[in-house]
């Protein structure tokens, strides 16, 4: 029995951009980029994001709708995972020989533009919860006094709150990438032991894999390892999900004969 256990990371930092520039921006996805962060990541996410207390919580209006920030490009998300793990092995007995690869990935965000398109044409499943019913943000209300009380008050989530509170915001479409994945089950058997010496065969072997067998992960649409281009420039397409074509399962059975 063979094992293998591997543990990679990368850590992309902007040290410094000429002219004042606070970003290097990617390809633009309505109002969300890809980007290279001034001081932050090489694999940064800004688009539009809720105006926010100091501590991160969002402000809301006393009628019970969030504040908008007026800033396009608020650092929203970083596309680059705290690390990747792969755990691999090979197991024989006999003539029967199996092998697998299970990988993983903890953080590193993905975009989820699918749903947001999804949520605009009515089509997305959460909406079955939330159209036109009573919703309370979650944020914090500023006081007269400075201080600020959570929110308790409802409104109704219909087409024109969706599209203005929430759909218009890009940081509601940033999810946790996080997975683990069963890449690949192989299940071999070696027949050549068992060939008459006088056989013209002189090699036989069976083998079946099944790739992308099982997935784990809280991300909601249909692979959180997604890449909208990968030949795109700036600082990828890695981690934007626009109706990209997910990984796909795929079983192969192989017949090695030697004569």
């Amino acid at each position: 029995m063979e094992c293998q256990l591997k543990l990679g990371l990368n850590r992309g930092k902007v040290v410094s951009l000429p002219d004042q520039l606070t970003e290097i921006q990617g390809t633009q996805y309505g109002d969300i980029f890809p980007t290279a962060y001034l001081h932050g990541s090489t694999t940064a996410i800004t688009g539009k994001d809720y105006t926010r207390t100091e501590d991160g919580k969002i402000l809301v209006t006393k009628e019970g709708l969030p504040v908008i920030s007026p800033a396009k490009g608020n650092l929203i998300g970083n596309r680059e995972p705290d690390f990747l793990l792969g755990l691999s092995s090979t197991m024989s007995y006999k003539q029967l020989t199996l092998s697998f690869l299970v990988d993983s990935r903890k953080g590193g965000d993905v975009v989820n533009l699918t749903s947001r398109s999804l949520f605009s044409s009515g089509m997305n499943k959460r909406l079955e919860t939330y159209r036109n019913r009573e919703v309370v943000f979650d944020g914090v209300v500023l006081q007269d006094d400075g201080s600020y009380l959570p929110n308790t008050k409802p409104v109704i989530f219909d087409q024109q709150t969706m599209n203005n509170y929430f759909t218009s915001v890009s940081s509601n479409f940033i999810e946790d990438g996080s997975y683990i994945r069963l890449s690949y089950v192989t299940l071999g058997y070696d027949f050549t032991p068992y060939i008459a010496k006088s056989s013209v065969i002189k090699d036989l072997k069976l083998t079946f894999t099944g790739r992308n067998l099982f997935l784990l992960t809280k991300y909601s649409g249909s692979d959180p390892q997604i890449n909208v281009s990968p030949t795109s420039g700036g600082s990828g397409g890695a981690g934007i999900d626009n109706f990209s074509v997910p990984n796909t399962r795929s079983f192969n059975f192989n017949v090695n004969i030697t004569f």
